[in-house]
């Protein structure tokens, strides 16, 4: 059971995507490397000021920046690939960079369901060379509230990459949420470092099977982050022709 409960509360983390562990207010900690799993670090914020441990972990995925930025970004057909998620929608859809989504997680009985309305945001991290989408939890007036359900809180969390070939990525993922209610904060912590792999395997399965086209709206900063790379942009050959 306690398993189970660890691995829902990550699932959130498909919609939790904000700023890095460094800019978050108050905390003090530093990152600790915690272990090399199926070829990911993993690290802990230690003596952070909060009794749920930020967690940053660093790899390489086989599959293509362009693809996992759309299968990111797409809200339809989430809940095909992202554990025990029940509903995923837009609430507001500024531009192709920014949009504001409402999330329903399934929790096992009795733990109430978890939802989480969420800022999503496409940023360029031009020094660190890095595509991030970063979130945070915010109000939005006539959300959806189902019954029996709580709402977490994100205080931040996100996802960089950039590409290292044609074929792989480079991604950084750093997360933190509360989801909230009676679950202890221990059993987060203790389960959390094995989560964020078997999310970034999962996104890893859709992006090769799901080979969607990169909307217009985000062409112009991978291909911003491609100039600052020195890469030639045309090694795309889809961010150029269309093709998938």
């Amino acid at each position: 059971m306690l398993k189970r409960i660890s691995f829902v509360i990550f699932s959130f983390l498909i919609t939790t995507l904000s700023l890095s562990a460094e800019s978050s207010n108050g905390d003090d900690g530093h990152w600790v490397k915690e272990a090399v799993q199926d070829g990911f670090t993993i690290y802990l914020r230690k003596k952070a000021n909060t009794s749920i441990l930020p967690l940053r972990i660093e790899g390489v995925i086989n599959a293509p920046v362009d693809y996992i930025m759309e299968n990111l970004r797409k809200v339809d057909g989430s809940e095909d690939w992202t554990p025990d998620l029940l509903q995923k929608v837009t609430l507001k859809d500024v531009n192709p960079r920014i949009a504001i989504t409402f999330s329903l997680t399934d929790m096992p009985w009795p733990i109430y369901d978890r939802r989480l309305i969420l800022h999503n945001e496409l940023k360029l991290d031009k020094d660190r060379k890095l595509l991030f989408v970063v979130s945070k939890s915010m109000p939005f007036p006539g959300a959806p509230v189902p019954e029996r359900t709580i709402e977490a809180f994100v205080g931040y969390s996100s996802i960089g990459f950039r590409p290292v070939s044609k074929d792989k990525t480079y991604i950084e993922l750093t997360a933190f949420i509360d989801p909230r209610g009676s679950i202890p904060h221990w059993v987060i912590n203790f389960y959390q470092k094995s989560w964020p792999i078997k999310f970034l395997r999962a996104l890893e399965n859709r992006s090769q099977t799901h080979r969607v086209k990169l909307r217009p709206g985000l062409k112009p900063m991978l291909q911003e982050l491609l100039q600052i790379m020195q890469w030639d942009k045309t090694s795309f050959d889809r961010l150029v022709d269309g093709r998938p």
